[in-house]
């Protein structure tokens, strides 16, 4: 090769070499926007591009921070209603949820449950997992979700 062929080579090696990669990863970690949540140690939601993860509910009335009364069928509506409540503060709804994890305080609860959780997701279901474990401030549920704006 001649010396003006390389040096183009090079030119063109280094050029391609030194590009920047524009496909950057947004992650933004959002506070809630309920007063009685502005001190607690996690985000509300988790911003990552297009993915909004969101920290789970609990049957809990932040207006009065008690847990409404009433057993898993009240609880479990009060958590979708305060879920509802995050994604809309972020442009969002519930058709845009992708991903649930339903974590009962007792797996005989299911049944109940799942026919207040079907009045909230009709269509375009998001995928689920369901299991039992101990939840914080005696809840019977706790609910996470992902969503995804389009």
């Amino acid at each position: 090769m001649n010396i003006k062929s390389t040096f183009l080579v090079l030119c063109c090696l280094t050029s391609i070499l030194s590009c920047k990669n524009s496909n950057t990863t947004i992650v933004k970690h959002h506070k809630s926007h309920e007063e009685s949540r502005k001190n607690v140690p996690f985000s509300d939601v988790v911003q990552v591009n297009n993915l909004y993860f969101l920290t789970g509910q609990i049957g809990k009335d932040h207006k009065n921070g008690k847990i409404v009364e009433g057993g898993i069928e009240v609880e479990t509506k009060q958590a979708l209603e305060n879920i509802k409540a995050v994604l809309n503060y972020h442009n969002l709804e519930m058709e845009d949820v992708v991903k649930c994890t339903v974590i009962l305080a007792d797996i005989n609860d299911f049944s109940k449950m799942n026919i207040i959780y079907r009045s909230f997701f009709k269509e375009n279901l998001p995928a689920r997992t369901t299991f039992a474990a101990n939840l914080v401030a005696g809840a019977k549920i706790e609910i996470e979700v992902v969503a995804a704006r389009k």
